[in-house]
């Protein structure tokens, strides 16, 4: 009996069960939601809040989907030393030192899982300027340099909140700063950065799983050759409702277990850690 043909059986005997205690159909509709559709990726990292699931295809294309449930891992934005000057410039890193913040930062109760990279920003120069904006540890380091003529109506924001386990992903706007301890800055994933090419890609997707409202479940894509319709989709069949798209290209960087799984060895400003456990 394979997997899936396992899964619905269990299904069908939550659904049975719901009727037998007069719960409503909607109980019935979140079980539903909550089977996992992974097009073809599998499992490689399975951890408290956090699973890593990958697929190779061919000519060494690699895709990962890591999924954070966020009221039992963590996420947390990383990012090189802040010049607290008008431009509000940061120092870059490379994907191996933002593993090793991560690490640093690990607990009795988390643990340090996987780093990525993270907001787009200027490779013309380091310290360099954030483009879309960015807010780490409650902390605004800017708003963005990019805001006024880069992709006008295409900016967006992935915002989260770690402490109460939720995340959000929202049209730009400067309220979210206010609003969210940390934000993100981001594009639409259908903004044109080369659509159709096949390059390194990272996005971003959320998932609220038991219909509150609220997005408990954070996705992230990674892939060294991908379109950008490969990385919505990817993150579609793990149930996103928004996804958006972070740097990609030669920033575009996955770390596992201290691993570098994709790495192009450019500096960045900002990464994002996850852990295990909170």
């Amino acid at each position: 009996m394979n997997k899936l043909f396992e899964e619905l059986i269990k299904l069908e005997k939550i659904c049975i069960l719901s009727l037998a205690t007069n719960l409503t159909f909607t109980s019935i509709y979140y079980a539903v939601k909550a089977i996992p559709v992974t097009c073809g990726f599998q499992p490689m990292v399975e951890a408290t809040g956090v699973t890593v699931y990958y697929k190779n295809g061919p000519e060494n294309k690699k895709e990962y989907v890591t999924v954070i449930q966020a009221t039992q891992g963590k996420i947390e934005n990383l990012t090189g030393t802040v010049f607290k000057n008008p431009a509000r410039l940061v120092t870059k890193k490379l994907l191996t030192q933002f593993w090793l913040d991560a690490v640093n930062s690990n607990t009795l109760t988390r643990k340090a899982r996987v780093v990525i990279n993270g907001t787009f920003f200027s490779t013309k120069q380091d310290p360099t300027g954030i483009a879309f904006g960015l807010k780490a540890g409650g902390n605004i380091i800017t708003y963005g340099y990019g805001i006024a003529n880069e992709y006008p109506g295409e900016i967006r924001t992935f915002s989260f909140n770690r402490v109460a386990g939720f995340a959000s992903i929202q049209p730009y706007s400067t309220d979210t700063f206010v609003s969210f301890p940390e934000v993100v800055g981001a594009l639409d994933a259908n903004a044109n950065k080369a659509a159709i090419k096949y390059l390194p890609r990272t996005f971003v997707g959320v998932r609220d799983d038991n219909g509150d409202n609220l997005n408990e479940t954070i996705m992230f894509y990674s892939s060294n050759f991908a379109r950008q319709i490969d990385a919505q989709n990817a993150l579609k069949c793990f149930g996103a409702n928004k996804s958006a798209m972070l740097d990609g290209g030669g920033s575009t960087g996955i770390i596992v277990d201290g691993k570098p799984l994709i790495d192009s060895g450019r500096k960045i400003p900002h990464g994002i850690a996850i852990y295990e456990g909170i």
